[in-house]
């Protein structure tokens, strides 16, 4: 019962990484798109449109 125990602590360790990782990568995208001005003209939106007459120039 011990060891069951142990490998369970171990897997849940493994997950709390594996899910800390996949936050922080996909809160490093969410913050690249947002910073990101000068993508394409489909990416032109509201608060964007003075950046994106710059890219269409």
């Amino acid at each position: 019962m011990d060891i069951l125990a142990r490998r369970l602590t171990i897997i849940s360790l493994l997950m709390v990484v594996f899910a800390m990782t996949l936050a922080a990568a996909v809160s490093a995208d969410t913050q690249r798109r947002r910073h990101n001005y000068a993508g394409s003209i489909a990416d032109c939106t509201a608060h964007t449109a003075q950046f994106c007459e710059q890219a269409k120039l």
